[in-house]
């Protein structure tokens, strides 16, 4: 009896460990950016042992790592439904419901998993202080009690450093970090995560060559961790090193040829600014999964800076379509759904678009010269004025925010005050043919019978805008051009000064040889005394 209870604890405890071995190679293909193969590793150890809760979790950050955190929270919850004494489902739902702003919940989903390891679970409390760590909203000071907490029930493991050397890289503190990286690489000289780490803290620095080194470095200790190549591939985008990049890249796809990959590759070329490049990457990621919604988003932004405002919408309507709880939509998405709206001469959507991506990202005053551009093509010039404004005083204005503004009062027939803004623009920049150009259209207003009046208040600003006006712009600005030669012709006129005169009508003739006003005056008896 004896040798049968040996016998099936040494079955158990070979069970165990081949269990644990299996786990461990799944969670690695997630690390390694391996999503697809990882589902594949994770639904046949659910088959072998479907009531574990860890498995679940697992399979859920799978999901969470690849964005796709509906797909995670189904995993989240299914870990809790199996297992309800399990910590690590609950360690799922609360960092979807941190993701979703909702710390409350949260938190007591953390606690309750915290609870139910009785604080003695390490990897439960790096978990917790993992999504604090890496969340848009983070709470470093409850990451660095809990990464105290795992470090005194496993302080050789470099799980517990890499983490700590994240949470102080957050704090912007490089030499903890680096300090806590190096403790990890001295517990464990093959752990790629470690020096990994090292080098994304040389990238954030911009010492590109020093995180080139650690990369490389990080390939050497193993040459099928992919992550490494695409780092480096996106810094030797940054050092405009674009073959090297793009030869690293093809590595990380050849060490992951799935659809994940390819829809990162899109990402990382939109990313660059290879518009062109990424349109093809994301087709050819939509073949294999065409609901995957980041996807869209690349494509919204790659067709408007390749200016394929048709395409740009299709994309972007398509990307809120997809639109879920558990997907973060970025300020940018409304940004470019705005400027499709825009294009398309829906500006009172485009302004609704605006409003929200300045909602979300309260940093974005710059999108408000959106909303005031699309007030001004609406003809509510009023509206337009009053953003305007609002940023001159701010201090923030710029030139061409006042020109703006000079133009909204001329439209609103203010001519006075668009006299003087046009002014401060002369004043601002005194090279600027713009602000000259509607000074003087402003004083054609303001002085509409100059022959009768005798001021020919616009006189001065026609000619200087002539003047500051480069030989090349003569025919992108050709109406505005005739305009003044026109003014200043009949000018001189008026003044009989009609050889003067003869030289504006032929620069008149020069850019429109059929203008019938300039071809009378040029034959007119009094030019044709002139040489």
């Amino acid at each position: 009896m004896k040798k049968v209870r040996l016998f099936v604890s040494a079955a158990l405890m070979l069970s165990t460990t081949v269990f644990s071995q299996s786990l461990n190679e799944a969670i690695k293909q997630t690390v390694n950016e391996q999503f697809e193969p990882a589902e594949i590793s994770f639904k046949s150890l659910i088959q072998a042992t479907p009531n574990s809760g860890e498995i679940y979790f697992y399979y859920g950050e799978n999901f969470f790592r690849n964005n796709n955190l509906d797909k995670a929270l189904v995993m989240y919850n299914k870990a809790v439904e199996v297992n309800a004494t399990s910590p690590f489902g609950y360690i799922g739902l609360g960092k979807i419901q941190w993701e979703q702003g909702k710390q409350t919940e949260a938190k007591a989903n953390f606690y309750k998993a915290q609870t139910l390891s009785a604080n003695k679970n390490a990897t439960v409390l790096m978990k917790i202080a993992e999504e604090y760590i890496n969340a848009d909203q983070k709470n470093l000071v409850d990451a660095f009690t809990l990464l105290d907490l795992a470090a005194k029930l496993e302080p050789k493991n470099p799980e517990v450093f890499i983490l700590t050397g994240d949470a102080f890289l957050e704090q912007n503190n490089g030499n903890k970090a680096i300090e806590n990286y190096e403790k990890a690489s001295a517990l464990d000289a093959k752990s790629v995560k470690a020096i990994l780490r090292q080098g994304q803290l040389w990238n954030r620095s911009r010492n590109y060559e020093k995180a080139v080194e650690f990369y490389k470095k990080s390939k050497l200790v193993d040459s099928s961790f992919a992550p490494a190549y695409r780092e480096l591939a996106e810094i030797y985008f940054r050092m405009q090193k674009y073959k090297i990049a793009s030869d690293q890249y093809k590595r990380y796809l050849e060490l992951n040829p799935n659809c994940s990959a390819k829809a990162r590759y899109a990402g990382f070329l939109e990313e660059a600014k290879q518009y062109k490049e990424s349109v093809e990457a994301c087709k050819d990621a939509l073949k294999c999964d065409t609901n995957n919604i980041y996807l869209y988003r690349y494509l919204s932004f790659d067709y408007y800076n390749l200016k394929d405002y048709e395409n740009g919408m299709m994309s972007s309507n398509a990307f809120f379509k997809r639109v879920t709880q558990s997907v973060k939509v970025l300020s940018q998405d409304y940004e470019y759904h705005g400027k499709f709206n825009s294009q398309t001469g829906k500006d009172s959507l485009a302004i609704i678009d605006f409003k929200k991506a300045m909602e979300m990202d309260t940093t974005r005053k710059d999108l408000n010269n959106e909303i005031a551009s699309s007030y001004m093509k609406m003809k509510k010039y009023a509206e337009a004025v009053e953003i305007y404004s609002k940023k001159i005083k701010s201090g923030k204005g710029t030139v061409n925010d006042s020109l703006a503004i000079g133009r909204a009062y001329y439209y609103l027939k203010d001519f006075t005050n668009a006299d003087s803004t046009f002014a401060q623009v002369a004043r601002l920049r005194p090279n600027l043919f713009q602000g000259y150009l509607w000074r003087a259209k402003t004083n054609v207003q303001l002085d509409p019978d100059p022959k009768t009046s005798n001021k020919w208040l616009a006189k001065t600003y026609y000619e200087s805008f002539l003047a500051k006006l480069k030989p090349e712009d003569n025919e992108k600005q050709k109406s505005y051009v005739i305009e003044a030669n026109n003014y200043l012709g009949f000018y001189f006129l008026n003044k009989k000064e009609y050889c003067t005169a003869k030289t504006y009508f032929q620069s008149i003739l020069t850019l429109d040889p059929a203008n019938s006003t300039a071809k009378k005056i040029i034959e007119s008896a009094e030019s044709k005394k002139c040489p």
